[in-house]
Protein backbone atom coordinates (compact mmCIF):
# COMPACT_ATOMS: atom_id res chain seq x y z
CA UNK A 1 0.00 0.00 0.00
CA UNK A 2 1.11 3.28 -0.91
CA UNK A 3 0.48 7.00 -0.04
CA UNK A 4 -0.48 9.95 -2.39
CA UNK A 5 2.53 11.82 -0.46
CA UNK A 6 5.52 12.04 -1.73
CA UNK A 7 9.00 13.02 -3.01
CA UNK A 8 12.11 12.92 -5.24
CA UNK A 9 15.14 14.48 -6.63
CA UNK A 10 17.81 13.17 -8.82
CA UNK A 11 20.98 15.23 -10.35
CA UNK A 12 22.74 13.52 -13.42
CA UNK A 13 25.72 15.51 -14.59
CA UNK A 14 27.94 14.65 -17.74
CA UNK A 15 30.23 16.34 -19.94
CA UNK A 16 27.53 18.52 -21.75
CA UNK A 17 25.01 19.32 -18.71
CA UNK A 18 24.10 18.98 -15.25
CA UNK A 19 20.34 17.89 -15.43
CA UNK A 20 18.42 18.16 -11.63
CA UNK A 21 15.18 16.17 -11.77
CA UNK A 22 12.42 16.80 -8.45
CA UNK A 23 9.11 15.37 -8.70
CA UNK A 24 6.68 15.76 -5.72
CA UNK A 25 3.41 14.05 -5.37
CA UNK A 26 -0.08 15.05 -3.17
CA UNK A 27 -3.20 13.28 -2.81
CA UNK A 28 -6.27 13.68 -5.96
CA UNK A 29 -9.01 11.74 -6.62
CA UNK A 30 -7.26 10.96 -9.99
CA UNK A 31 -3.96 11.04 -11.58
CA UNK A 32 -3.16 14.17 -12.61
CA UNK A 33 0.47 14.91 -14.19
CA UNK A 34 2.19 18.13 -14.29
CA UNK A 35 5.59 18.45 -16.07
CA UNK A 36 7.91 21.96 -16.15
CA UNK A 37 10.27 21.33 -18.77
CA UNK A 38 13.02 23.79 -20.28
CA UNK A 39 12.71 24.87 -23.84
CA UNK A 40 14.87 22.40 -25.27
CA UNK A 41 13.20 19.68 -23.54
CA UNK A 42 9.58 20.54 -24.27
CA UNK A 43 9.51 17.67 -27.04
CA UNK A 44 10.14 15.32 -24.55
CA UNK A 45 6.98 16.29 -22.26
CA UNK A 46 4.73 13.17 -23.52
CA UNK A 47 7.43 10.82 -22.81
CA UNK A 48 8.27 12.48 -19.32
CA UNK A 49 4.28 12.27 -18.52
CA UNK A 50 4.49 8.46 -19.45
CA UNK A 51 7.48 7.96 -17.12
CA UNK A 52 5.37 9.34 -14.53
CA UNK A 53 1.82 7.35 -15.27
CA UNK A 54 3.73 4.46 -15.18
CA UNK A 55 5.34 4.41 -11.31
CA UNK A 56 2.26 6.55 -9.95
CA UNK A 57 -1.44 5.45 -10.66
CA UNK A 58 -3.37 8.10 -8.46
CA UNK A 59 -2.17 11.62 -7.35
CA UNK A 60 -1.53 15.11 -8.02
CA UNK A 61 2.01 14.83 -9.45
CA UNK A 62 4.80 17.97 -10.27
CA UNK A 63 8.02 17.25 -11.89
CA UNK A 64 10.33 20.19 -12.44
CA UNK A 65 13.52 19.91 -14.64
CA UNK A 66 16.56 21.88 -14.01
CA UNK A 67 19.47 21.88 -17.45
CA UNK A 68 22.44 23.58 -16.62
CA UNK A 69 24.18 23.06 -20.06
CA UNK A 70 28.23 23.18 -20.21
CA UNK A 71 30.66 24.92 -22.48
CA UNK A 72 31.07 21.84 -24.51
CA UNK A 73 26.97 21.96 -25.19
CA UNK A 74 26.93 25.78 -25.79
CA UNK A 75 25.69 25.78 -29.62
CA UNK A 76 28.23 28.23 -31.72
CA UNK A 77 27.22 31.75 -33.07
CA UNK A 78 26.77 32.33 -36.69
CA UNK A 79 27.50 35.50 -38.58
CA UNK A 80 24.66 35.68 -41.31
CA UNK A 81 27.02 38.04 -44.16
CA UNK A 82 24.63 38.13 -46.25
CA UNK A 83 22.65 40.45 -44.10
CA UNK A 84 25.13 42.06 -42.25
CA UNK A 85 26.46 43.18 -46.34
CA UNK A 86 22.95 44.79 -46.85
CA UNK A 87 23.41 46.46 -43.24
CA UNK A 88 26.41 48.32 -44.43
CA UNK A 89 25.44 49.06 -48.14
CA UNK A 90 21.54 50.09 -46.80
CA UNK A 91 24.07 52.75 -44.74
CA UNK A 92 26.05 54.18 -47.66
CA UNK A 93 22.89 54.67 -49.51
CA UNK A 94 21.41 56.81 -46.44
CA UNK A 95 24.75 58.41 -46.79
CA UNK A 96 24.78 59.53 -50.14
CA UNK A 97 21.06 60.69 -49.70
CA UNK A 98 22.24 63.09 -46.28
CA UNK A 99 25.79 63.81 -47.55
CA UNK A 100 27.40 62.26 -44.67
CA UNK A 101 29.66 58.99 -44.55
CA UNK A 102 27.75 56.61 -42.29
CA UNK A 103 30.08 53.87 -40.90
CA UNK A 104 28.76 50.96 -39.39
CA UNK A 105 30.90 49.47 -36.31
CA UNK A 106 30.41 46.08 -34.86
CA UNK A 107 28.61 47.42 -32.46
CA UNK A 108 25.92 48.88 -34.71
CA UNK A 109 25.68 45.54 -35.89
CA UNK A 110 24.72 44.03 -33.11
CA UNK A 111 21.26 45.68 -33.47
CA UNK A 112 20.23 43.45 -35.85
CA UNK A 113 19.32 39.99 -34.46
CA UNK A 114 19.21 38.55 -37.86
CA UNK A 115 22.86 39.20 -38.07
CA UNK A 116 24.34 36.70 -35.27
CA UNK A 117 22.38 33.92 -35.07
CA UNK A 118 22.59 31.28 -32.14
CA UNK A 119 22.18 27.79 -33.69
CA UNK A 120 19.33 25.62 -32.86
CA UNK A 121 20.37 23.48 -29.85
CA UNK A 122 20.19 19.42 -30.71
CA UNK A 123 18.39 17.92 -27.24
CA UNK A 124 19.22 14.40 -28.65
CA UNK A 125 22.34 14.03 -27.37
CA UNK A 126 21.14 14.68 -24.07
CA UNK A 127 17.77 12.69 -23.75
CA UNK A 128 19.58 9.76 -22.02
CA UNK A 129 20.72 11.62 -19.22
CA UNK A 130 17.44 13.77 -18.97
CA UNK A 131 15.36 10.17 -18.87
CA UNK A 132 17.93 8.88 -16.09
CA UNK A 133 17.32 11.30 -13.90
CA UNK A 134 14.07 11.24 -14.29
CA UNK A 135 13.78 7.08 -13.60
CA UNK A 136 15.90 8.10 -10.22
CA UNK A 137 13.77 10.86 -9.19
CA UNK A 138 10.51 8.50 -9.57
CA UNK A 139 12.25 5.71 -7.92
CA UNK A 140 13.13 8.21 -4.67
CA UNK A 141 8.87 9.41 -5.15
CA UNK A 142 8.13 5.82 -5.23
CA UNK A 143 9.82 4.42 -2.22
CA UNK A 144 8.91 8.00 0.06
CA UNK A 145 5.34 6.62 -0.88
CA UNK A 146 5.86 3.36 0.10
CA UNK A 147 7.32 4.51 3.23
CA UNK A 148 4.50 6.66 4.63
CA UNK A 149 1.98 3.83 2.98
CA UNK A 150 3.37 1.62 6.32
CA UNK A 151 2.76 4.68 8.56
CA UNK A 152 -0.66 4.64 7.29
CA UNK A 153 -1.31 0.68 7.36
CA UNK A 154 0.21 0.83 11.22
CA UNK A 155 -2.07 3.61 11.68
CA UNK A 156 -5.08 1.82 10.24
CA UNK A 157 -4.42 -1.25 11.95
CA UNK A 158 -4.93 0.43 15.36
CA UNK A 159 -7.81 2.02 13.99
CA UNK A 160 -9.37 -1.24 13.21
CA UNK A 161 -8.36 -3.20 16.21
CA UNK A 162 -10.03 -0.43 18.52
CA UNK A 163 -13.47 -0.89 16.41
CA UNK A 164 -13.06 -4.64 16.81
CA UNK A 165 -12.99 -3.95 20.32
CA UNK A 166 -15.97 -1.96 20.52
CA UNK A 167 -18.24 -4.15 18.54
CA UNK A 168 -17.15 -6.79 20.89
CA UNK A 169 -18.41 -4.79 23.60
CA UNK A 170 -21.78 -4.20 22.00
CA UNK A 171 -22.14 -7.55 20.60
CA UNK A 172 -21.69 -8.33 24.30
CA UNK A 173 -24.55 -5.97 25.56
CA UNK A 174 -26.99 -6.66 22.64
CA UNK A 175 -27.09 -10.20 23.64
CA UNK A 176 -30.56 -11.60 24.57
CA UNK A 177 -32.07 -8.10 23.14
CA UNK A 178 -34.76 -9.77 21.43
CA UNK A 179 -36.17 -11.26 24.36
CA UNK A 180 -35.91 -8.19 26.54
CA UNK A 181 -37.54 -5.92 24.14
CA UNK A 182 -40.41 -8.41 23.49
CA UNK A 183 -41.47 -9.03 27.18
CA UNK A 184 -40.94 -4.92 27.21
CA UNK A 185 -43.30 -4.61 24.26
CA UNK A 186 -45.77 -7.01 25.52
CA UNK A 187 -45.98 -5.90 28.74
CA UNK A 188 -46.61 -2.63 27.44
CA UNK A 189 -49.56 -3.67 24.72
CA UNK A 190 -51.04 -5.70 28.20
CA UNK A 191 -51.55 -2.59 29.88
CA UNK A 192 -53.00 -0.99 27.01
CA UNK A 193 -55.45 -3.91 26.36
CA UNK A 194 -55.71 -4.25 30.14
CA UNK A 195 -59.62 -5.05 31.21
CA UNK A 196 -60.33 -5.87 27.57
CA UNK A 197 -62.05 -9.38 26.46
CA UNK A 198 -60.44 -10.01 23.73
CA UNK A 199 -60.26 -13.58 21.28
CA UNK A 200 -57.61 -15.91 22.13
CA UNK A 201 -57.01 -15.20 18.17
CA UNK A 202 -56.33 -11.93 18.13
CA UNK A 203 -53.97 -12.17 21.63
CA UNK A 204 -51.48 -14.81 19.40
CA UNK A 205 -51.64 -12.32 16.73
CA UNK A 206 -50.82 -8.98 19.05
CA UNK A 207 -47.95 -11.30 20.38
CA UNK A 208 -46.84 -12.47 16.49
CA UNK A 209 -46.41 -8.76 15.72
CA UNK A 210 -44.49 -8.21 19.40
CA UNK A 211 -42.39 -10.55 18.31
CA UNK A 212 -41.81 -8.77 14.94
CA UNK A 213 -41.00 -5.73 16.04
CA UNK A 214 -38.70 -7.10 18.61
CA UNK A 215 -37.24 -8.66 15.83
CA UNK A 216 -36.66 -5.78 13.91
CA UNK A 217 -33.90 -4.70 16.61
CA UNK A 218 -32.36 -7.35 16.16
CA UNK A 219 -28.43 -5.86 15.56
CA UNK A 220 -26.78 -9.46 14.65
CA UNK A 221 -26.14 -8.56 10.88
CA UNK A 222 -25.12 -4.99 11.41
CA UNK A 223 -22.59 -6.34 13.89
CA UNK A 224 -21.69 -9.46 11.50
CA UNK A 225 -21.13 -7.30 8.50
CA UNK A 226 -19.04 -4.89 10.59
CA UNK A 227 -16.88 -7.48 11.76
CA UNK A 228 -16.25 -8.62 8.15
CA UNK A 229 -15.78 -5.44 6.91
CA UNK A 230 -12.64 -5.25 9.22
CA UNK A 231 -11.27 -8.36 8.27
CA UNK A 232 -11.74 -7.01 4.56
CA UNK A 233 -9.82 -3.71 5.44
CA UNK A 234 -7.07 -5.74 6.74
CA UNK A 235 -6.55 -7.31 3.35
CA UNK A 236 -6.34 -4.75 1.28
CA UNK A 237 -4.06 -3.24 3.44
CA UNK A 238 -1.51 -6.01 2.30
CA UNK A 239 -2.07 -5.27 -1.53
CA UNK A 240 0.16 -4.02 -4.06
CA UNK A 241 -2.03 -2.41 -6.04
CA UNK A 242 -3.71 0.94 -5.70
CA UNK A 243 -6.75 0.29 -3.22
CA UNK A 244 -8.06 3.82 -1.37
CA UNK A 245 -10.93 3.93 -3.57
CA UNK A 246 -11.73 0.74 -2.16
CA UNK A 247 -10.77 1.45 1.66
CA UNK A 248 -12.96 4.88 0.87
CA UNK A 249 -16.38 2.94 -0.02
CA UNK A 250 -15.54 0.19 2.95
CA UNK A 251 -15.31 3.16 5.24
CA UNK A 252 -18.88 4.49 4.23
CA UNK A 253 -20.16 1.19 4.16
CA UNK A 254 -19.13 0.83 8.02
CA UNK A 255 -20.27 4.18 9.14
CA UNK A 256 -23.56 3.03 7.64
CA UNK A 257 -24.21 0.10 10.13
CA UNK A 258 -22.62 1.82 12.43
CA UNK A 259 -25.37 4.20 12.09
CA UNK A 260 -28.32 1.17 11.85
CA UNK A 261 -26.45 0.13 15.33
CA UNK A 262 -26.94 3.30 16.96
CA UNK A 263 -30.73 3.44 15.60
CA UNK A 264 -31.46 -0.33 16.79
CA UNK A 265 -29.62 0.03 20.06
CA UNK A 266 -31.78 2.67 21.78
CA UNK A 267 -33.09 0.64 24.38
CA UNK A 268 -29.55 -1.18 25.14
CA UNK A 269 -26.96 1.64 27.02
CA UNK A 270 -24.48 1.48 23.86
CA UNK A 271 -24.23 4.86 23.35
CA UNK A 272 -20.87 5.25 24.31
CA UNK A 273 -19.50 2.49 21.95
CA UNK A 274 -21.61 3.18 19.19
CA UNK A 275 -20.18 6.85 19.00
CA UNK A 276 -16.82 6.10 19.33
CA UNK A 277 -16.72 3.50 16.73
CA UNK A 278 -17.70 6.54 14.56
CA UNK A 279 -15.63 8.40 15.45
CA UNK A 280 -12.56 5.63 14.60
CA UNK A 281 -14.30 5.27 10.74
CA UNK A 282 -14.17 8.61 10.94
CA UNK A 283 -10.84 9.26 11.31
CA UNK A 284 -9.38 6.36 9.21
CA UNK A 285 -11.80 7.69 6.41
CA UNK A 286 -9.77 11.03 7.03
CA UNK A 287 -6.55 9.39 6.47
CA UNK A 288 -7.68 6.88 3.85
CA UNK A 289 -8.04 10.28 1.01
CA UNK A 290 -3.94 10.22 1.07
CA UNK A 291 -4.22 6.53 -0.05
CA UNK A 292 -3.24 5.76 -3.59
Amino acid sequence: MKSMTGFGRAVKESELATITVEVKSVNSKALKVRASLPRLFNRFSVEVQKAVSEVVKRGDVDLFVKFTPTEKFTPPITVNYSIAEKVIEAAKRAGAVTGTEIGVSLRDLLAFPEVFQKEEEDPEPLKPQLFEAVGEALQELDASRRAEGEKLKEFFLRKIETIEELVGRVEEKAQGINKLLFERLKEKVKKLLEGEELPEEFTKRVELEVALIAEKQDVTEEISRLKLHCRRFRELLEFEEPVGKTLDFLCQEMHREANTLGSKLKEVDATDEVIAIKSEIARIKEQVQNVE
